[in-house]
């Protein structure tokens, strides 16, 4: 069996967390160059107001700076819009490759698992066949039950008892019943073991229940 590398997936997966780092640091930056553009902007205003009142030329340094900074903000924002847009089209590239990697995965553990159905299935076999055992053996029992006692019962003046529920297995019962638990296995058994990956609780206590 060859073993899954997911190459692809591992490179999906590394593009779009590469894609989300770059966008919560350049939402960092906006910010910071927003906050920077602020202040330059206040400082500009307070230098433009100074120079009135002292009838001096304003420092350009600081618009430039401001303009240089603005910018910068709009390049960081305009990489933000599209950051989602350039992964997407990577995304859209890997379709294929994606696609023939789940399959080949899938591929791979159907082998597995029916390897796990065939053990299952052999199983399964081996449970109806004891089934078909145990019936014959009720069947026996019931000809057998009445050839030895009926007829001295009579004699005796006794009732012979009926037999139909001794040794009976019920396969109309709902559930599992912990007061009567039954070597037959039951929906609300198997759900337990599907969903919940154990035993019922009422199978694994009475685990032992026929060893007695």
């Amino acid at each position: 069996m060859s073993l899954f590398k997911g190459d692809t997936i591992k490179k999906v997966n590394k593009l779009i967390e590469k894609g989300s780092e770059r966008k919560e640091k350049l939402l960092a930056k906006i910010e910071e160059l927003k906050m920077e553009s602020e202040a330059l902007y206040q400082a500009e205003q307070d230098d433009f107001n100074e120079a009135i009142l002292n009838d001096t030329e304003p420092n350009m340094k600081l618009r430039d700076d401001r303009l240089k900074l603005q910018r910068e903000l709009q390049i960081a924002k305009e990489m933000l819009s599209l950051i989602d847009s350039v992964i997407q089209d990577e995304l859209e590239k890997a379709k294929d490759d994606v696609e023939k990697e789940r399959k080949q995965y899938d591929s791979d553990k159907a082998k597995e698992f029916n390897v796990m159905f065939a053990e299952l299935n052999d199983l399964k076999l081996a449970y109806l066949n004891k089934l078909v055992e145990y019936s014959k053996a009720k069947s026996k029992y019931t000809v057998d039950y009445r050839n030895k006692f009926e007829d001295v019962h009579k004699k005796v003046g006794l009732k012979l008892p009926d037999t139909f529920y001794s040794f009976k297995l019920n396969v109309h019962r709902q559930r599992q019943d912990d007061g009567l638990y039954s070597p037959l296995i039951f929906k609300d058994e198997l759900l337990a073991i599907l969903e919940n990956q154990s035993l019922s609780p009422v199978t694994a206590k009475n685990k032992d229940a026929f060893k007695k």
